[in-house]
Order: C-alpha cells, then sequence, then structure tokens
C-alpha cells in the first residue's frame, strides 16, 4: 500500500479512536457529576449554564481530533537503520529468533522485505491493530519500520544479539573487559597497600 494512503487510513482510524475515548470519558464525567444528564453533555445555547461542555465547543473539539489524528502517524511510525556486518540471510535465524521472543509472528514474506505482527491479540486490538514491523532484506544496513516504541526495542535486540555473536559483547554486562584473575589481583594489591 501507498506510504501517503496507510497514513490517511491511519489518520482517521486514530480520529475516531479518539472520539471513542472522549465518549467514553465523557459518559464517566456525567456519571460522577450530580445533577447531570446526558442531555447536557453540551449546551444548546449560549446561555445554557448547565451543561458540561459551553456552547460550540464540539466543533473545536473535533477540529482538535482532527489536527492530532493527521499529526499523531508521522510521529509514531518510523523508519530505523540497523547496522549488521554481511547480509540479512548471513543472520537470518538470529533475527527471526529475536523477533520470536519479542513476541511477534511472521506474516509475510517477499525478495524485498520480512513482516511481521505482534502474537498477543489484546495487545494487536489495543494499539488498534497497527503492529506491523517489517524488515528490510539484503545488503546492511537493514531497515525498520513500523511503531517508534517497537523498533527502538527491536533494533537495541537484533544490534545486541549479532554483538554477543561476534563475541564482542560479555554475557555479563557488567564485565568491564578484566578477567576474574585481574580484578583479585588488583584486589589483593589494594588490601596489601592498606
Amino acid at each position: 500500500m501507498n506510504p501517503k494512503a496507510k497514513r490517511v487510513i491511519r489518520s482517521v482510524k486514530y480520529f475516531f479512536i479518539f472520539i471513542v475515548l472522549v465518549s467514553i470519558f465523557v459518559c464517566i464525567l456525567v456519571l460522577l457529576t450530580p445533577n447531570h444528564t446526558y442531555e447536557h453533555i453540551f449546551a444548546t445555547s449560549p446561555e445554557d449554564t448547565r451543561a458540561l461542555f459551553k456552547y460550540g465547543s464540539w466543533w473545536q473539539m473535533l477540529v482538535i481530533f482532527a489536527l492530532i489524528a493527521a499529526i499523531y502517524p508521522g510521529l509514531t511510525f518510523v523508519k530505523k537503520e540497523v547496522i549488521i556486518e554481511g547480509d540479512f540471510e548471513d543472520h537470518r535465524d538470529k533475527i527471526m529468533k529475536e523477533f520470536e521472543q519479542a513476541g511477534y509472528v511472521k506474516t509475510d514474506e517477499d525478495e524485498e522485505k520480512l513482516t511481521f505482527r505482534m502474537k498477543n491479540k489484546f495487545t494487536r486490538f489495543m494499539r488498534a491493530y497497527e503492529d506491523t514491523v517489517t524488515i528490510t532484506k539484503g545488503e546492511a544496513p537493514l531497515i525498520l519500520s513500523g511503531n517508534r516504541k517497537d523498533i527502538l526495542r527491536l533494533a537495541s535486540r537484533i544490534e545486541y544479539a549479532l554483538r554477543q555473536d561476534d563475541g564482542s559483547t560479555p554475557d555479563n554486562p557488567y564485565d568491564f573487559g578484566g578477567t576474574a584473575e585481574d580484578t583479585e589481583e588488583e584486589s589483593t594489591e589494594n588490601q596489601e597497600q592498606k
């Protein structure tokens, strides 16, 4: 699908999600506010002082929701490069394993990219089914695209896993390069100096 069309669809989807969320909030507010009924949510005239929202505020709220919905997908859905040595096929098993451990399942694959979705149906629902992550195949760098939070998490997982394969990352993240023997010698020297 064309990226611009996808962004418009996401914006429309988020617009309706915002309306549903505000409707739920207003319903809760009416239930908790004494002497208010659903007929008195929006004022029908400038003189109406019993309403929760002043006269004409409903269209202002819709404009604000439309603006937020138009901007939100551009801020939330991004692309990120993952630097690897070689190409995707050299590290395919390790990358696939990291996606599986992060709770993703492969849904589609072609010559250029792999597409993943979350396994957990409740999480997918809470994200409005906007949980797709794609990863390019081919030469480095790999390009991950999807939700910013997921992309950053997956990119760091892949980079860490590939560094461990190279032996450049220790199994113990608190190991700063010295061996156990070096540490024992240093502590013995410190005790002798005291």
